[in-house]
């Protein structure tokens, strides 16, 4: 473990980004080590002769970084929690079935889970801490532009990856939830409409940031990656909200009920 590494992860609930051939990959995982971008790469390209998902975890549980964060939903509404919390939630969840078609289980799956526990009060239940930031991913939304998907994968990824995971432990190798949008926002950057080919300017503009503001060394391949590609960028972003929690530099308090629902880093 080193205390200068950071990883930040965009990520996907879908099934198609994890496929190990992904001719447009979604889901990325940076390293940042000191005042330097280490390492940008797609899932598809993480050292592992497993399926892509299964080399995450690999990654992850080993924890030789300080903390890595994910551009993903930890928790549910309190509402549909288990009576033994967060830990629990994540033992139940490792028990679900995964789908036929990816390494976790599928969105209506966690909706069937969490109403065990209380009736869905609207369509689109949000946690605080997602009220707090303006999240628009609702965990528990399995429409059109569904979040129960992304976070079934996530509460998979972080139930088998074994790390601790913040806000409820704060150790070294910890599991860490963001949101990218919400950082750009903090730092008065556009943080919405950037991930289209007419977003390149703006993704050009937080580039010029993190180089010029945030000192963030980039080597000229990685810059190009993330002028293509706004989920490279995310995940560059993502490692940010692994610093804030870690380094204790965080822009905002945490919501009043992080004990039951967790909390999004965002840094200062």
């Amino acid at each position: 473990m080193s205390d200068a590494r950071f990883l930040g992860i965009d990520f996907s609930g879908g099934a198609a980004p994890w496929r190990p051939v992904c001719a447009k990959p979604t889901v990325w995982i940076a390293a940042l080590e000191g005042p330097r971008l280490a390492d940008l790469r797609p899932v598809q390209k993480l050292d592992g002769d497993s399926h892509p998902f299964d080399n995450l975890v690999t990654l992850l549980a080993e924890g030789r970084y300080r903390a890595a964060a994910i551009d993903a939903p930890f928790c549910l509404p309190e509402a549909h929690m288990p009576a033994g919390g967060h830990a629990q939630l994540l033992r139940d969840i490792a028990r679900l079935p995964a789908a036929d078609d990816r390494p976790f289980p599928r969105g209506a799956d966690l909706v069937a889970y969490a109403t065990t526990h209380a009736p869905l009060a609207s369509a689109k239940p949000a946690r605080l801490t997602e009220r707090q930031h303006n999240a628009t991913r609702s965990t528990l939304w399995n429409g059109s532009r569904p979040g129960a998907p992304f976070a079934a994968a996530c509460l998979t990824l972080l139930a088998r990856s074994q790390r601790p995971v913040w806000p409820w432990k704060d150790a070294p190798g910890m599991l860490v939830e963001t949101f990218p949008a919400a950082q750009l926002k903090a730092w008065g950057l556009p943080h919405a409409s950037y991930s289209d080919d007419e977003g390149r300017p703006t993704r050009a503009k937080i580039i010029t940031h993190l180089e010029e503001n945030q000192h963030l060394m980039i080597a000229p391949d990685d810059r190009r990656e993330m002028l293509r590609s706004a989920d490279a960028l995310d995940a560059v972003l993502a490692a940010y909200g692994a610093k804030a929690a870690a380094n204790r530099r965080l822009k905002f308090e945490k919501p009043a009920n992080w004990k039951t629902e967790g909390a999004i880093a965002i840094h200062a």
